[in-house]
């Protein structure tokens, strides 16, 4: 790396998506990143990313791509990838890029990656996820996420549980490998306040995201009808899209549930979740999550399973309470737990805000994805192993 006296060094950062958390997580990254004096940051995104506008208010070199929105623009643009690469390597070259450095896997990365070895460049890539979970995975995305990492000259992990399987599964150097937490969303919030439990109303639960297989909204659901049975108050509200057939029969007779079965716009973040109490993560898997911070962000605790790649996001009775078994019973129990002691409550709210302006603020996690940067440049290209 050079010294602080030499030019900055030129990085490219990019990332393909077109909605959700990868766009978000990229375009924190880049500010925080664009800030730094001994960097050059350039970024290659998406024309039809639901973002763009706030990637073009950052003062960077752009160098936007057509992706696609449906099936049919994806099968018809991929036949154009030779033409696609030869471009972006052509910017790549003239604008003598440094590192290039990927902020999510996308399903067009490995059409261009390869072209990193010629040119010397080294390439970091951040690996959300070192094993798809059920209703992600699929035979072409696991060879796609492979064979991304084979080509990858440093690993960037948001938790230590993830890059312990990358290590693990890919046999790849636990040397080129470092980890920077996920960031807090803030989805335009000024900054949470501390809260309190909720008074003359029953506890409204969130539970936030994509619904899919791994995610345990069985087990929330189980909970929720427990204490109602028993009339304990308490509502819930399910916001995000997905295949709810499986929870039909669990979701008939549940009282005071809110269903917004859908792609969740980010104007409408903010607000979800300042009108809810407690956001649940009742998952059966996970590396980590990024409703976590967002929660935190805005004050509020989270309640979790026990898995490994969350517990590394969350202090138990600090900033949230952790479930003591992935069942519904001990699910139920802790969200007791919360509304009848009120003073937990308003400790953890205290505590969540404190996480999101400390540990995981952008500056805080900018400045370890910087010393990941640093460390593929001075380690340079490895060797690849095409097998």
């Amino acid at each position: 790396m050079r010294t602080s006296h030499a030019s900055p060094r030129k990085i490219l950062i990019w990332h393909w998506g077109r909605r959700g958390g990868g766009p978000r997580y990229t375009l924190e990254l880049a500010k925080v990143l664009a800030g730094r004096r001994d960097l050059e940051v350039h970024l290659s995104v998406s024309k039809q990313c639901e973002i763009l506008s706030s990637f073009r208010e950052i003062d960077v070199r752009r160098y936007e791509v057509n992706t696609y929105e449906s099936v049919i623009q994806f099968g018809l643009r991929s036949l154009q990838l030779p033409f696609l690469r030869r471009r972006f390597v052509r910017y790549i070259q003239r604008q003598r890029i440094d590192v290039m450095f990927c902020t999510m896997d996308h399903l067009w990365n490995t059409a261009v990656t390869g072209c990193f070895r010629g040119m010397r460049i080294p390439y970091l890539l951040a690996v959300h996820d070192a094993v798809r979970h059920p209703g992600e995975s699929g035979p072409v995305r696991d060879w796609l996420l492979r064979r991304d990492i084979a080509a990858a000259d440093g690993v960037l992990t948001l938790t230590e549980n993830v890059r312990n399987a990358v290590v693990e599964k890919y046999q790849f150097p636990l040397s080129r490998t470092w980890v920077a937490p996920h960031g807090v969303f803030t989805y335009g919030a000024s900054g949470g306040k501390p809260r309190s439990a909720p008074q003359g109303r029953p506890l409204r639960l969130l539970f936030f995201g994509r619904i899919l297989p791994y995610k345990g909204l069985e087990l929330l659901l189980e909970a929720v009808r427990r204490l109602q049975e028993t009339n304990y108050p308490v509502e819930l509200e399910i916001w995000g899209a997905g295949d709810l057939s499986p929870y039909k029969a669990q979701l008939h007779g549940l009282h005071f549930v809110r269903l917004e079965n859908r792609w969740i716009q980010e104007g409408e973040i903010e607000g979800i979740f300042a009108q809810t109490d407690l956001c649940v993560l009742p998952y059966r898997e996970a590396s980590q999550s990024g409703v976590v911070p967002t929660a935190f962000a805005s004050g509020m605790p989270v309640l979790v399973t026990p898995l490994p790649g969350l517990l590394e996001q969350v202090k138990h009775g600090q900033n949230a309470l952790v479930a003591a078994s992935f069942t519904a019973e001990a699910l139920a129990e802790q969200i007791k737990t919360f509304s009848m002691d009120r003073d937990l409550y308003h400790r953890l709210s205290i505590g969540a805000i404190k996480t999101a302006q400390t540990e995981t603020s952008w500056s805080a996690v900018g400045g370890l994805v910087f010393t990941a940067i640093r460390g593929v440049l001075e380690a340079g290209p490895r060797p690849i192993n095409k097998g």
